[in-house]
């Protein structure tokens, strides 16, 4: 994890007894942000609002999760309290009965989505697989809702114009889309991008040399920016650079880009030392932030 687990989303799935589906789609959506490298972008939990506080997962649930490659057999049910009620919350609720609920506690209605998932309590294994199914395929919808983006990926060739254009739209010095093309066959390049309605809107590129990651750029398009989606880039590196073993995660950064170098702050990057007339146009030094993984 970050160190800004206490500042992160916190995504709570709620159902009735928290037995059955809101573990399922817990599970669910761990697995989804997991495979999208964004696993330490939010905590996700579960709930219910009639729940025997304990109770370990319906078998089947556990089965039909595990068909999706989900964990959820070390799930026990818990209470929703009204210490979850927090503004860094948002609620997936099973239902649009659910979701009322959490209304008429107070919870902001932009803090809420609600599926239309029915109950298949007593149900049998057939019945388990379509309500997981349900929950499976409504994933990036709750991804959107949370995020307000389609998801980080890793960058491919096809996104190198798309890229190249967002450079021109973000820096005074943009990269080319031939030096786009050929950073990104480097075997040590770490690229991704992000996408909203399927179009390229941010992306960001480093390189692992010999497990030191060096950032080259992180860019969003303006219109897009201060929505979280530099954050989201910025977590996909540090969890793939982890996961690599890597030493440390290392950037420079305008000293006077004041919104970059909170972002930057905020995930544990430490200033340690700056490069005096680094940037041109205009001119500035850079701030050398390094974030250790070790």
């Amino acid at each position: 994890m970050t160190q800004r687990d206490d500042k992160m989303l916190r995504v709570i799935f709620v159902c009735t007894g928290n037995t059955c589906r809101s573990p399922m789609a817990e599970g669910l959506f761990r697995l989804y942000l997991q495979r999208m490298d964004l696993q330490d972008c939010a905590v996700v939990e579960s709930a219910g609002l009639a729940a025997a506080g304990g109770m370990p997962p319906s078998e089947n649930a556990v089965k039909a999760a595990a068909a999706h490659g989900a964990d959820i057999a070390a799930h026990r049910a818990r209470q929703l309290q009204a210490d979850d009620l927090t503004p860094d919350a948002r609620f997936v609720c099973m239902t649009a009965q659910h979701a009322a609920v959490l209304q008429n506690a107070g919870v902001p209605a932009e803090h809420i989505f609600a599926l239309s998932v029915s109950d298949p309590f007593m149900g049998d294994e057939a019945v388990y697989r379509r309500c997981a199914e349900q929950l499976a395929a409504s994933m990036p919808q709750v991804f959107r809702f949370v995020f307000g983006c389609d998801g980080v990926r890793r960058m491919q060739t096809g996104d190198v114009l798309a890229v190249a254009a967002l450079e021109q739209a973000c820096f005074a010095h943009p990269w080319s889309a031939d030096a786009l093309r050929e950073s990104l066959e480097n075997p040590n390049s770490r690229f991704f991008v992000l996408l909203s309605d399927s179009a390229v809107v941010g992306y960001i590129g480093a390189n692992n040399v010999a497990g030191e990651v060096y950032m080259n750029n992180l860019a969003v398009l303006p219109e897009f920016r201060r929505r979280g989606f530099g954050g989201l880039l910025l977590s996909a590196l540090i969890s793939v650079s982890r996961a690599q073993q890597a030493a440390f995660v290392t950037l420079e950064v305008r000293a006077g880009n004041e919104a970059a170098v909170s972002l930057y702050r905020t995930f544990g990057f430490q200033q340690v030392g700056v490069r005096k007339n680094f940037y041109r146009d205009p001119d500035e030094d850079a701030l050398i932030l390094t974030f250790p993984l070790a």
